[in-house]
């Protein structure tokens, strides 16, 4: 059961069976609803998380209060990974964007098994690079390109991290993750509908053509994953 609980997450798949079994005992498969807090900003972390079939949004915050989201994280990696240095206060928000399961580890296991496991150690560096960058490649993106290539994008990360085309969101929730209005986000779902592109659901948004989508989407789409294979490898 653990092996297919680890084959759900990519970062855990890659994992040797020595890593896997010092983690084992400490494995357990949970459910996250979409809006929850896993970690909080200047708060003790708990639980590192490998999502299996859930999508987590990694978000900045500033002293006014206003947020930004920096990446998403799915079952190709994992949040909580400082821990693995003994670091378990968090930099940043991190709250489910997509409800499902993920696997939770207690955080001074985490950090144990860093100590007695280099493939553990090394996948999870590995990781934290890719995390890197696609934080940098998003800022870029947030910056310098139009909001319907973004919204392009964001979509198809999150096809390759749910490895599904339907993605449960609600409209609110993928305008605050754009950082725009909502008048704004209708109209974008809107065009990217009637290209036949997307179909819109209630709190859904489903993924007609994936091709037609990476069209729109602007290159920081390839360089995010591009960039995360070269490290890890791919994740389908």
């Amino acid at each position: 059961m653990e092996l297919l609980v680890a084959a759900e997450n990519h970062l855990l798949s890659l994992l040797d069976a020595s890593a896997l079994a010092l983690l084992k005992p400490h494995m357990r498969t949970i459910t996250v609803d979409h809006g929850e807090l896993l970690h909080g900003a200047a708060s003790e972390i708990e639980f590192a998380y490998f999502p299996r079939s859930c999508i987590i949004s990694v978000l900045a915050t500033t002293e006014q209060g206003t947020t930004a989201e920096t990446s998403i994280v799915g079952r190709e990696g994992m949040i909580g990974s400082s821990t693995i240095h003994g670091i378990t206060t968090s930099f940043a928000d991190s709250i489910v964007q997509v409800a499902g399961e993920a696997v939770r580890i207690p955080a001074a296991e985490v950090h144990r098994v860093g100590r007695d496991s280099d493939s553990f150690r090394k996948t999870v560096a590995l990781f934290d690079l890719s995390l890197l960058a696609q934080s940098q490649q998003s800022t870029a993106c947030q910056a310098l390109h139009q909001v319907e290539s973004r919204a392009a994008r964001w979509l198809l990360q999150c096809r390759r991290r749910l490895g599904s085309n339907d993605i449960r969101l609600t409209q609110e929730f993928f305008g605050q993750m754009l950082g725009v209005q909502r008048t704004t986000i209708n109209l974008v779902e809107r065009t990217l509908q009637n290209a036949g592109l997307i179909q819109i659901g209630r709190g859904r948004i489903s993924i007609l053509d994936a091709e037609g989508l990476q069209e729109v989407s602007c290159d920081c789409y390839d360089r995010i994953e591009r960039r995360y294979e070269e490290l890890l490898g791919p994740l389908d």
